[in-house]
Formats: structure tokens, sequence, C-alpha cells
């Protein structure tokens, strides 16, 4: 079973900035009230989960982009 590594960190990647997306959604309607802060928590903590996804994945990407093209060149 071969697991192909581009096409899994683009899935993580779109993940990640689905979630980024929704906590930032749920920042923005929270409101702010004598609880405000309470309501924020959760999303602001999964915004920074989703980046740093996001960050890892992008970096899986870079790396695989280099090796494919050192493949390339290998073959060429």
């Amino acid at each position: 079973m071969q697991i192909d590594g581009l096409s899994a960190a683009l899935g993580g990647f779109q993940s990640a900035v689905t979630r980024a997306a929704d906590a930032s959604q749920q920042i923005a309607s929270a409101s702010v009230n004598k609880q405000g802060t309470q309501d924020l928590i959760e999303p602001l903590v999964e915004l920074k989960v989703a980046e740093r996804d996001a960050q890892a994945n992008a970096r899986v990407i870079e790396t695989e982009s280099k090796l494919l093209g050192s493949i390339i060149d290998i073959k060429a």
C-alpha cells in the first residue's frame, strides 16, 4: 500500500483552513459580556492549532515538491 504524501498534506491543509475559518467565525460572532472571554477561549485555541496544522502541512507539501523536483532532475 502506497501513501501519497502530497495528497495527504493537501487534505490536511484544506482541513486546517476550514477549521481556522470556523474558529474565526465563532470569534467574530461571540458576544461580549461578563463571560465573553470564556466564549472566546476555545475558538482562539482552535485557531492557533489550525494555524500550526496548516504550517506543518505546508512544509510537507514543500518537501514533497523538492523531492519530486530532485527525482525529475535525476531521471532527466
